[in-house]
């Protein structure tokens, strides 16, 4: 069986670098792209499972990107989550209008991963466990950290160490 793809778009290479780290734990394979161009572009290349999605880019913002994506008939089932600083209820918001699947704020905490990645079944195993984890407005999911009664419940289920923690960019 293939592994589950996910891509992340996002202009900070830590952010990058650290989810992908932490994805990749979850034996994933992950895509990288640093602006909402080669965002695109590497969708068409590489058909992902799922794509995490900065908001503030060079080249092409994330709405605008997500705009695209749940516009064509050949990517519109592709999850699309956000990942961003901006975390305000217009934030998710404006996320949803463009067609977002969820959202999760930065900095973002591997057990949240973890639940957005079982949340779109691209990890099977705690799919059942921990998919009441999130609320749910209007169609668009955003990840609720406190509902989510341990970070080392999750992690440890994937022998997943919570020593990540992404706080710039």
């Amino acid at each position: 069986m293939l592994n589950k793809k996910v891509l992340i778009v996002d202009d900070c290479i830590i952010v990058r670098t650290l989810n992908s780290h932490i994805l990749t734990k979850m034996g994933l394979d992950i895509t990288l792209a640093s602006n909402g161009l080669e965002g695109l572009e590497k969708v068409k290349l590489e058909h992902p499972d799922l794509v995490l999605l900065d908001i503030i880019m060079p080249k092409m913002n994330g709405y605008e990107v997500c705009r695209q994506l749940k516009s064509k008939p050949q990517t519109m089932d592709i999850p699309v989550v956000f990942c961003s600083h901006k975390n305000e209820e217009v934030d998710v918001y404006w996320a949803m209008k463009q067609g977002a699947d969820g959202y999760i704020s930065k900095p973002v905490k591997n057990y949240e991963l973890m639940a957005v990645m079982a949340r779109f079944n691209i990890i099977k195993d705690v799919s059942d466990k921990y998919s009441n984890q999130f609320l749910y407005k209007q169609g668009c999911v955003r990840i609720l950290s406190p509902e989510i009664e341990s970070e080392s419940n999750l992690t440890d289920f994937l022998s997943i160490q919570p020593s990540i923690s992404v706080n710039i960019c």
